[in-house]
């Protein structure tokens, strides 16, 4: 499926198995290539057909101090600030525990390729985007 990437295999199926939290009134977790009836209520919501779920948070997939990480997710923050954007706060969970939650952001109406410029400013290896079929897909980088 990714077999063009130079992410490891073992990275590619923990973004892959990764549960993306969202932080709503009711939260609820996206999970790569399952259409979310959630998700498509928000973005019915917001009067728009697609989302990115985007972390700033370890560059590269490699782990970074927590107030590097606080600090680019503060410059995230504020790129969908200006940006216009209405956006949720969630975190990318690793189901079985072993790597820590990284705060995100679900950003609606943001381009595919606003939402990979972003990405990439920040240094990752890919993102989680949604558009019509409200299905997450992972959007690699590198």
């Amino acid at each position: 499926m990714f077999s063009e990437s130079a992410i490891p295999a073992a990275t590619l199926n923990a973004y892959l198995a990764t549960d993306y939290k969202v932080m709503a009134a009711e939260p609820f977790v996206l999970k790569i290539g399952r259409a979310s009836p959630e998700l498509a209520l928000w973005l019915k919501l917001h009067r728009t057909d697609r989302a990115a779920f985007i972390t700033a948070w370890n560059p590269f997939g490699e782990p970074t101090s927590d107030s590097e990480n606080h600090a680019a997710q503060q410059k995230l923050l504020a790129g969908i600030k200006a940006m216009d954007l209405p956006y949720l706060d969630g975190e990318g969970r690793d189901p079985s525990g072993l790597w820590p939650a990284e705060p995100s952001l679900l950003a609606f109406g943001i381009s595919l390729e606003a939402a990979r410029k972003l990405a990439r400013q920040f240094r990752q290896n890919g993102f989680v985007y949604a558009d019509s079929d409200v299905t997450p897909r992972l959007i690699l980088l590198r």
